[in-house]
Parts: structure tokens; sequence; C-alpha cells
């Protein structure tokens, strides 16, 4: 398959777009003739954008389509012009809805790799000509974008030792510094998720107060990160704490991934900020939610533990307490598994 053209998929969301690259390293290693383009929208952009496993991204911008009613169709009509002029022989859909798929169709592209009817929604499988199908619907997302490059003759397995994260260097010298300055702090810790989601995967505040008063009695020290709408959140938890927690600063998601790397543990809710932590190869504890952690975790050999009360879960989601999978882990539990992990390096 020489000289191929292929289109990538996946227009968000972050952690989701996060968990491509070590997919994506894998297929430029196995295929480094490929001409890759990705299809991404302009929020998630950020957080790849610059990656050398990319040859060409293509951003549509969401932002602009809500000004104004001719907009919308403005920006679609400009973006498939900009897919069709590369002449895309094949896309790989890693989003699985109706919107790539749509995508997928509309670029061109004669074959089109996407997901079986029981592994996508939205009827995103009508779209696509070459179906993959999943054996195990609730496997680690790394391996399920793994499956889809299979398609391509990638082998189905991380390139070890590289999840294709690229960081500029000036960011992470910045990064470095800011850590300095702020005594080195040894965890890393991230209370908040989307508002929309905070019932589920957010562990109460008392709880993180409380856990991190002990670790800090133990020697150690944390900076608690947080993202829009969540400031009131990590610094009143700081503030509770006092000395030996430090609140992060204001940052964008290429600042926020390059202070994450410093920390020698990441501890936190099953968000973004949690793939960008594992990504870089820092051991994670992380509160699963109401999937199975399986699905989440970090992935490619690093270090982790879940934090997740069985006891709520059930495989109907109406027989399920979605919240309780969180909510139920005890302080003891996650001081725990913040040890053993470190114990363990």
């Amino acid at each position: 398959m020489p000289d191929q053209r292929i289109l990538i998929v996946r227009l968000g969301a972050i952690g989701d777009v996060l968990r491509v690259l070590p997919a994506l390293r894998r297929l430029r290693v196995d295929r480094p003739d490929a001409e890759i383009g990705w299809a991404i929208e302009h929020w998630t952009y950020p957080v790849v954008a610059g990656n050398p496993n990319v040859d060409r991204f293509h951003v549509l911008d969401r932002a602009s389509m809500g000004s104004g009613r001719l907009r919308s169709p403005i920006e679609i009509a400009r973006f498939v012009r900009e897919l069709r002029s590369y002449d895309y022989d094949v896309a790989v859909d890693l989003h699985a809805r109706l919107k790539s798929g749509v995508i997928s169709l509309a670029c061109g592209a004669a074959q089109r790799i996407g997901y079986s009817r029981q592994d996508s929604s939205e009827a995103n499988h009508l779209f696509s000509n070459r179906r993959v199908c999943l054996p195990d619907r609730y496997e680690n997302r790394v391996q399920r974008f793994l499956h889809a490059f299979e398609e391509l003759g990638a082998r189905p397995e991380v390139v070890p030792g590289d999840f294709g994260v690229a960081i500029d260097p000036e960011l992470r010298e910045r990064a470095e510094s800011w850590h300095r300055d702020a005594g080195e702090p040894t965890l890393a810790i991230y209370p908040g998720s989307a508002a929309k989601h905070a019932d589920l995967k957010r562990w109460p505040a008392d709880r993180w107060v409380g856990l991190l008063r002990r670790l800090v009695a133990q020697g150690l020290s944390a900076a608690a990160f947080w993202g829009p709408g969540e400031r009131d959140l990590a610094g009143g938890i700081a503030d509770a704490v006092g000395s030996g927690c430090v609140l992060a600063p204001r940052t964008t998601l290429p600042e926020m991934m390059a202070l994450l790397g410093r920390c020698r543990l990441f501890i936190g809710s099953n968000t973004a900020a949690m793939h960008m932590a594992w990504l870089q190869q820092v051991p994670t504890v992380f509160f699963a939610g109401p999937a199975l952690p399986r699905t989440d975790a970090p992935f490619g050999g690093v270090p982790h533990r879940a934090l997740w009360a069985s006891g709520p879960y059930h495989a109907n989601p109406k027989r399920r307490d979605r919240a309780g999978c969180v909510r139920e882990v005890s302080v003891d539990e996650a001081q725990a598994a913040v040890l053993d992990l470190l114990a363990s390096r």
C-alpha cells in the first residue's frame, strides 16, 4: 500500500483525541510511506497541533458556525472542499457518530473504514464500506483505535515507550520552571470534570481534603489543577489543605499537559487531564466513574490504579447507581492506591 493518503476522522472529545496518539504513532511507524491527514474540531485541535506524526490537520471551526445563519453552511462547504482537494484514498472514522460518517463520505475517499453497527451509533456504520468488529465492546479505547488502523497494515500494539505525544520545547521549559518554583510538588491532582458529569465523576471535595492532609503529613506535596469553571473547586481544596498543596495556574491545554508531565504521580477524575498524564508515562490513580475501568484506564504498561466502587455498578444501566461508583470510594482506598503506586516505582 505505497504512498497511500489516509484521513483520520476524530473530531473530539479531548480525552478521545489524546488516546488516538498511541495508535497514530503505531500507524506512522508501520506505514512510513503513508500521507496522513486528520479531520478535527477547533476546540480539541490545540492538544495535537504540530504533532509530527500527522502531515496536515483539517480543522472544522465550530465556533464560527454559531455566529450567523449562513456561517454553518459556509464553514462546512469550506471544510469539505479542503478535504476533497487532497484526494484521500481512505478515511478512517474513529468517532463512530453520524457527523463523522458524513465527513468520511464527503471527503471522497473510495475506502471508508469504520466500526460495525454494534460498535458505533447514530447509523454511522452505513457510511463505511469496511467495518471493524470489536472483540470486546468495553475494551480500552486505545486498543479500539489500534484495531481500526490494523485494517491499514499497522500492528495492533503500541510502540513501546513512545505514545506519540509531542510537547513544544518552550512549553516544557516553562513547565519545568513553574514546577521548580512551586517547590517541585510530587502529586498532580485533578478533582474536576465537565460540569454535566460532576455527579458521576467527581470525588467529594471533603474527601480530597482528607486524603491530601494525610499525604502531606507523610512528606508528599501536591499541585491542584483545574479547567474552565473548576477554579473554585481546586482552590478550595488547596486552601483547606494549606501548606503542601498549591493551586496550579490558569493554563491552555498544551500548557496543562506540559505541567502534568513534571509530577511523579497523577490522581484525579476520569478526564482529559488523566490522559495527558499517563500518555507522558506518569503513574496514574484515577476515579473510573460509572464505566468499567478497563475502558478508560492507562494503556501500554503505564503503572496505574483504578478507584472504583464495584458495588453500585450493574451491567444494566437502568439499574446502575452511576454516581455511587465514585462517591463510595473511601479515603483509605485512595491513600492506599497512591502509596502503593509510589512504592512500586
